[in-house]
């Protein structure tokens, strides 16, 4: 017995004990400040994916809603509303499963300098997440612009400066990104879909010479002169609903027709 208790004791001795002491409180000091860290980061990753979330429900929505000649702001009103739904449904959702893990003094204790930095940080993930986001949403509504500006061109009026300045960030975006980088995120801007809906939107005021090589296709001659429907939507200038109607998707699901549209110099 006399062994055992000097052995206890030689395990409370200064040498050891201070050694051991020392490194645990900086484990559970690290622990807890990384703890802190990865929630705070975690929140940030949550609130980003789900603002990204709603924005590409309404893009979806407003991609495959159906537009009406009468109502035109139906096309934008309903994807709005759908994205906002789904936000509001969301922010519900993770407020839901996150208050058993929300604490009462939240944010009242002063942060370090070396969290501060790991924060920033880390809030480039998301921070990059919505700057692409932001990218995307510019290209899309510069490749909009981008077909008024050629039907403008084609009609020999004068763009807008709303138009040009869209027109104008799309191809500065195009220039530093690869266009891949979007593809998948938003199709309705590829090369080749908007090279033909210049055509069908400028179809009234004659075709380039450099697009009647593509003329001889039968499927794309009647898509930008013989469709009586986009007919309608060129003159009534409605060049985002041009862009993504269904009646191209035939024509850009061709692989043959695809290379031939995006090879062409417009």
């Amino acid at each position: 017995m006399s062994a055992i208790q000097s052995s206890l004791d030689s395990l409370g001795s200064d040498g050891i004990s201070k050694l051991s002491l020392g490194g645990i409180t900086v484990l559970i000091f690290a622990a807890c400040a990384g703890f802190s860290l990865l929630r705070g980061l975690f929140r940030m990753l949550i609130g980003t994916a789900t603002l990204c979330a709603a924005g590409y429900t309404g893009y979806v929505v407003w991609g495959h809603f159906p537009s009406f000649a009468g109502l035109p702001w139906l096309s934008y009103a309903v994807p709005i509303a759908a994205g906002l739904a789904v936000f509001i449904f969301l922010t519900k959702v993770v407020g839901f499963f996150s208050k058993p893990f929300s604490g009462a003094g939240e944010g009242a204790s002063e942060r370090s300098f070396a969290q501060k930095i790991g924060r920033l940080a880390f809030s480039l993930v998301p921070a990059s997440a919505l700057w692409f986001s932001g990218a995307t949403a510019l290209r899309h509504f510069g490749s909009v612009a981008e077909v008024g500006a050629f039907a403008d061109s084609a009609n020999q009026t004068k763009p807008t400066e709303r138009m040009t300045f869209l027109a104008e960030a799309k191809g500065l975006i195009d220039k530093y990104l690869p266009e891949g980088a979007f593809q998948k995120i938003d199709p309705l801007s590829d090369t080749a879909r908007v090279k033909l809906a210049k055509l069908i939107a400028a179809g009234d005021s004659g075709t380039p010479l450099k697009a009647i090589p593509v003329l001889e296709e039968p499927e794309i001659r009647n898509l930008i002169l013989n469709d009586p429907q986009l007919r309608e939507l060129a003159r009534e200038r409605r060049y985002g609903d041009i862009l993504r109607d269904p009646r191209l998707d035939h024509v850009i699901d061709n692989p043959d027709l695809k290379q031939l549209l995006a090879g062409l110099s417009l």
